[in-house]
């Protein structure tokens, strides 16, 4: 009879340690989707908010202020200047400092850009406060990416970068029609001070609440002095690599896509197909709510098919390929559609197929790299913002010489193909390593 107790009391003490695992390991999943939904995936939200303020903005703002087409495309397309310029040192001080503190900074910098915005009062006023917007925004995705990579198993971070990426373009979604009636209710600078005090306040939000790891210590702050300043020389290493050129290509290919919805789709539908403020503000949102529904459903796809395949190949490049080529071909063609209901519908399609791409390149940076995932988050970003700030200034000139949007609206179909062959190149499923970038 006691050898039977104890045999049950052994198989008690093993169910009793076998459920405390499991119990963490749902804490943890439940914590990681409200950090998700509550704090990562509002600050995304805030920060396309912010960002599309000007290109909603512009039209008033170049009446006002008498800006040329030119001057007034620079000032909107500046801010991805110094974005892409701090991405790969701001994904090493990711790296070596923690999302948490690089995203309260950023956050809290941005949105004060924000709020300042409305005192510009020239050319170089508002060129000075948007570069400053950059420099604040660029910690944002490489902290996003890392969080998400630190908090989610490799099973689920497909859907939870289609949550991320959703939350961004909701900001171009809501920000099209809140914006506009702003701006025609009120005036253009009452938004800027709603959207940059509520970044303010998030990030607060942010450093209070988040820890880097799920087993992060509750310090405020986290022990720095034993990281190591090696970022730089991993950089070097990993420029050897194919792969981690064919990232920042493909996205930058398809950053020069988008940008033309991110910063000229108000001129062209106000300009070209003459289209008034408000209602410009509702067609613009459009395309954007399209891919709002595409990267959701795109990332429960391509977690769907690495579920059954265990193939990241397969879960990955053929989504980006496909995504990439139909975005740029989409845009060529709309382009030369007379109608203006069924252009935007196109246009809308196209945006859509660029949400596979968005889903292929960001889960890819996270399976490429563990120990790097900062660093080539911010190396990829850099490629597509730089892309974001040049393509649209490109499109304008040519627009300029040519006296019609066909020559600039070919550009990105030639994005299109090139993004398509980087994306085969990548190889989502051959780790990189920073010691030996060609193994």
């Amino acid at each position: 009879m006691t050898t039977l107790q104890a045999i049950c009391d052994q198989s008690s003490d093993a169910v009793a340690d076998t459920k405390e695992p499991l119990q963490a390991s749902e804490h943890r999943k439940r914590k990681s989707w409200l950090i998700l939904f509550g704090l990562i995936a509002p600050i995304n939200f805030l920060m396309s908010l912010d960002r599309q303020a000007m290109t909603l903005s512009a039209p008033r703002i170049q009446e006002q202020f008498g800006f040329s087409l030119v001057e007034i495309s620079m000032i909107i397309s500046c801010v991805l200047w110094t974005y892409a310029a701090f991405q790969v040192p701001t994904g090493i001080l990711v790296n070596r400092f923690g999302p948490r503190i690089c995203l309260f900074v950023g956050c809290l910098a941005w949105s004060l850009a924000t709020i300042l915005t409305p005192f510009a009062g020239s050319f170089f006023s508002f060129m000075l406060v948007r570069l400053f917007m950059g420099a604040g925004q660029s910690p944002d995705w490489s902290s996003s990416i890392v969080t998400i990579n630190n908090w989610f198993a490799a099973g689920r971070r497909a859907r939870a970068n289609s949550v991320l990426l959703a939350f961004l373009y909701l900001g171009s979604v809501v920000g099209g029609p809140l914006t506009t009636q702003i701006t025609e209710r009120y005036s253009w600078k009452i938004s800027f001070f709603i959207y940059g005090i509520a970044g303010v306040f998030w990030s607060i939000l942010w450093l209070v609440l988040v820890r880097d790891h799920p087993i992060s210590p509750p310090s405020p702050f986290p022990d720095l002095k034993d990281k190591q300043s090696n970022g730089w020389r991993q950089f070097i290493r990993l420029l050897r690599s194919i792969q981690f050129w064919a990232i920042g290509l493909h996205y930058m290919c398809l950053l020069t896509i988008q940008s033309f919805f991110l910063v000229l789709m108000p001129f062209y539908l106000m300009q070209h197909r003459h289209m008034s403020y408000t209602s410009m503000g509702w067609l613009y949102s459009m395309p954007w709510f399209f891919l709002y529904i595409s990267v959701f459903v795109s990332g429960m796809i391509a977690d769907h098919i690495f579920k059954r395949t265990g193939s990241l190949w397969w879960a990955r490049t053929p989504m980006g390929i496909i995504g990439t080529l139909s975005c740029g071909g989409l845009v060529a063609v709309g382009n030369l559609i007379d109608s203006t209901t069924v252009m935007i519908l196109v246009f809308s399609l196209a945006l859509a197929f660029s949400g596979l791409s968005q889903i292929s390149i960001w889960t890819s940076v996270q399976d490429l790299t563990r120990a790097q995932t900062g660093l080539l988050a911010g190396w990829t970003t850099c490629w597509g913002n730089a892309a974001s700030g040049i393509a649209p200034i490109a499109m304008v000139y040519l627009v300029k010489q040519t006296g019609n949007w066909n020559a600039a609206l070919s550009l990105p179909l030639v994005a299109g193909i090139i993004g398509a062959l980087c994306c085969a190149w990548t190889h989502p499923e051959r780790t990189i390593n920073a010691e030996n970038p060609r193994s």
